[in-house]
């Protein structure tokens, strides 16, 4: 398909917006940083894609905003963000000019395409915009989402005039929990889509109105149970609304009469999206457990692609169709269903990261995968694969050939770090396996589980040492002193004793220092209120730092014991407390020369956004005073684990937004 010479001069100014002198792959990960920030490595999650009308284009929604990318050269070509957290959904107008998202900070903004600036935002107060959608003639935006509030629910979908930003109305019924909203080829009808919040219905609604069109509503009122509608589709002639659900089924509707024409099973887990085809010949769904390609007529499975995908759209001439997952992009041939394109992204939450000892190579867990990336190029190196469940902590030996990783499959494996090839798999944890640490001559491993244990293992054989017992709750974290004689550990956990309201009781919060060639504990240091996250050692072993917090209640809307301990290593005595964190600290690290402590906490998606946070912080404190130096801000997501670089002149933090940020660290702060 030939560019037209509007194309060309849009993707020559997006360049020159967003782009550093550089290249491409470099340059992206300078896109849009926070202040302090040298380097993004990753790309954040994906929630949903669409296509540009010309065909030139993907927009691709995600956890830290939304990323351009020309469907020519498959290069990230602009990043739109606006401090405004994770993005849900994206559509662009029909003229191709404008781009509408919705996010999670419970706003609507319109972007302009041609030079990715943010041009207005429309705000109706709701916790999560969850689906944006323009009306064919481009003149009015359809937003849904959760409205939920401390006041009780409010209106899921909202209608607003494009050119003015004026509301025009909210469309009173679905109350709240809107997953999406779909306008039907003639602008006339907007279906949308809820969730369980308001009873797992789908509803037709004359846009005009702003009523619901009883007909179709009242297809519902039996004693089938739906699982919540989370895609919802007009077929190009109108006649038929696919709707995906997590009761792992499709279903094909008329908007006419509001029969069910046809339920479609097949999927295995919860389907994500749904789509029709250009000619409107076939139909595609998501799930998890991969994409169905159906015929509209027939209704028959033509192809199953096992291949996971959360969001999945057609181009606009039906060539192509694009789904996006976990693990990347993918773009496919619609006719013969062939993989044309691969674009991987490192995208899932990053629960861990520390630097190779020569400083080259940054390790995070990230799902249940190990990943690489290479300090200096910023470039994805290797994907570590083995584990069945979601990677909590990983480490490289003292001489870097070895990363040990511990898991929530309960397992340890050690990995080679040269060639990915899994050496050993070591197994004797009961529960998962939450912090896995090298001694600093690289022979034992000390691992911590939510089995109560910490246990230590031969490197080279793999055979298990010992088995310290003593704490009785989750052992979530383990350091050894620099010397290596010593194993701190920290634990604790939350229980509920009552019913919804209650608060939670943290119980079995506290450090242990063990003897690590006898397994003798030789002292328990108590003080901390709330659950022990992180411990780490000052680099001459006289100090040691821990972290603290969990969130309360139920719905986790707020936590409590945000607090860095300071102790003396050999006495066990407190030495200061430092505060000022918001939200659970999660990780504490010192620098190399033992001036600094840093701290990062970890952001939870269900904190009243309303002041515009959206997530935790990095701050930086002096060692020596426990006085606060700094706070770097700007992730959109929680700050998981922090590392410094063995010259400590680059901090590392891993968030739960799917990247990874790199900070300059070469100046004192």
């Amino acid at each position: 398909m030939k560019k037209t010479v509007s194309s060309i001069f849009l993707t020559g100014i997006l360049l020159f917006t967003f782009s550093q002198p550089n290249g491409f792959a470099e340059d992206s990960t300078r896109w849009r940083l926070p202040e302090g920030a040298t380097a993004r490595l990753g790309k954040g999650s994906i929630t949903q894609i669409a296509y540009s009308p010309n065909g030139e284009h993907l927009a691709v929604t995600g956890s830290i905003g939304i990323w351009l990318y020309d469907t020519t050269t498959y290069q990230e070509v602009a990043l739109l963000t606006e401090n405004m957290g994770p993005v849900s959904s994206v559509a662009f107008s029909p003229d191709g000019k404008t781009i509408v998202s919705g996010s999670d900070d419970g706003n609507v903004r319109l972007w302009d395409v041609l030079t990715g600036k943010h041009i207005q935002t429309f705000t109706n107060n709701a916790n999560r915009v969850l689906s944006v959608a323009f009306s064919p003639d481009g003149n009015i935006v359809a937003s849904g989402g959760d409205d939920t509030s401390e006041e009780g629910p409010g209106f899921g979908i909202h209608l607003w005039n494009v050119h003015t930003g004026e509301h025009l109305k909210a469309l009173e019924g679905n109350n709240y929990g809107t997953l999406s909203v779909c306008f039907s080829p003639d602008g006339k009808m907007l279906a949308s889509g809820g969730d369980r919040s308001s009873n797992n219905i789908l509803l037709l609604w004359d846009v005009d109105a702003g009523e619901t069109i009883e007909t179709f509503r009242r297809t519902f009122k039996r004693p089938e149970r739906f699982g919540s509608f989370t895609s919802v589709a007009f077929s190009p002639d109108g006649n038929i609304i696919a709707s995906a659900s997590r009761d792992k089924t499709i279903r094909l509707w008329s908007p006419h009469t509001g029969l069910l024409l046809k339920t479609v099973s097949g999927h295995t887990e919860p389907v994500t999206s749904v789509i029709f085809s250009p000619d409107g010949k076939l139909f595609i769904s998501a799930a998890a457990d991969g994409i169905r390609v159906w015929d509209t007529d027939t209704v028959e499975l033509i192809e199953f692609l096992p291949v996971p995908a959360v969001s999945v759209v057609f181009s606009p001439n039906g060539n192509t169709f694009v789904s996006g997952s976990s693990d990347g992009i993918r773009v496919w041939d619609t006719h013969n269903l062939e993989l044309l394109k691969t674009i991987t992204r490192d995208l899932v939450p990053i629960e861990s990261v520390v630097f190779s000892p020569d400083g080259n190579t940054i390790a995070g867990g990230s799902g249940n995968n190990l990943h690489l990336w290479d300090v200096h190029a910023k470039e994805h190196l290797k994907t570590f694969i083995g584990h069945t469940d979601s990677v909590r902590s990983v480490v490289f030996s003292p001489d870097g050939n070895t990363i040990a990783s511990g898991s929530e499959d309960k397992t340890i494996r050690l990995w080679n770090t040269h060639t990915s090839e899994l050496i050993k798999t070591l197994i004797a944890h009961t529960a998962s396996v939450r912090s896995v640490v090298f001694s600093p001559d690289g022979n034992t491993i000390a691992s911590g589980s939510e089995d109560k244990t910490i246990r230590l293992w031969n490197t080279h054989t793999g055979e298990l040492i010992k088995t310290f017992k003593g704490h009785v709750e989750n052992v979530n974290t383990v350091a050894f002193s620099p010397d290596g004689n010593t194993i701190a550990s920290g634990s604790g956990r939350l229980v509920y004793l009552g019913g919804p309201e209650d608060s939670g009781t943290c119980v079995g919060q506290e450090i242990r220092l063990w003897n690590s060639n006898t397994g003798e504990l030789i002292k328990t240091l108590t003080g901390h209120t709330s659950i022990v996250n992180s411990v780490a050692f000052s680099p001459d072993g006289s100090t040691i730092a821990s972290g603290s917090g969990h969130w309360q209640a139920y719905k986790a809307v707020w936590s409590v014991g945000e607090e860095i301990y300071l102790w003396r290593t050999h006495t066990g005595e407190h030495i200061k407390t430092l505060v000022g964190h918001k939200d659970v600290i999660s990780s504490v690290v010192f620098s190399p020369d033992g001036n600094y402590i840093i701290s990062g906490d970890w952001y939870h998606g269900l904190y009243d956004t309303s002041g515009g946070a959206w997530s935790g912080e990095i701050r930086v404190w002096d060692a020596e005073t426990g006085e606060h130096l700094k706070t770097l801000t700007g992730h959109t997501g929680g700050v998981s684990s922090v590392a410094f670089s063995p010259d400590g002149k680059v901090l590392a933090s891993g968030r739960t937004d799917g990247t990874i940020l790199l900070w300059d660290f070469s100046t004192p702060p």
